[in-house]
């Protein structure tokens, strides 16, 4: 039954969606609570501006928390629902996450480029923050997730 490739295909068809659904609950949760500290409108102001929207200081532990959170989420629910091999899972899904991730952001920035040239410092730094934060959150959701799962094993 342990090497059952139905299961395996099981597991991850499980695990990708609930990952995702973790990543849009961390998102919409911590995007919330900034809400309530910082108030509604400016942080939704700074969500919809292609640049820092004036608030450098503020949307730059917004970003970082936010995606960094949400990215440590989304790996982690992968590790805990996908149980076999968990090392070999936890690299696969953390690179995954950050090959995705700079090829978005490659994508993103060209097109920025060449549709709009007027792109500010500000805009550019929003996207490489978002970036290195999803890629960090991705490598601590790994490391973390494997760690606990390690643990939780040798106890039982």
């Amino acid at each position: 039954m342990r090497n059952n490739p139905a299961i395996h295909i099981l597991r991850w068809a499980l695990a990708v969606p609930a990952g995702i659904m973790l990543w849009y609950a961390a998102n919409h949760s911590i995007g919330a609570a900034f809400g309530i500290i910082h108030g509604i409108e400016r942080v939704e102001d700074f969500w919809e501006a292609p640049d820092m929207a004036g608030v450098p200081i503020i949307g730059t532990y917004i970003i970082f928390i936010t995606r960094t959170i949400s990215a440590a989420s989304f790996v982690g629910a992968i590790i805990y629902l996908v149980p076999s091999y968990r090392k070999q899972v936890a690299i696969i899904t953390a690179s995954v996450v950050c090959v995705a991730t700079a090829g978005l952001l490659g994508f993103l920035l060209f097109e920025a480029a060449t549709s709009d040239p007027g792109l500010s410092p500000d805009g550019w730094y929003k996207h490489i923050l978002d970036m290195l934060s999803i890629m960090f959150g991705a490598t601590a959701g790994a490391w973390l997730a494997r760690r606990s799962q390690r643990r939780r094993i040798k106890a039982s």
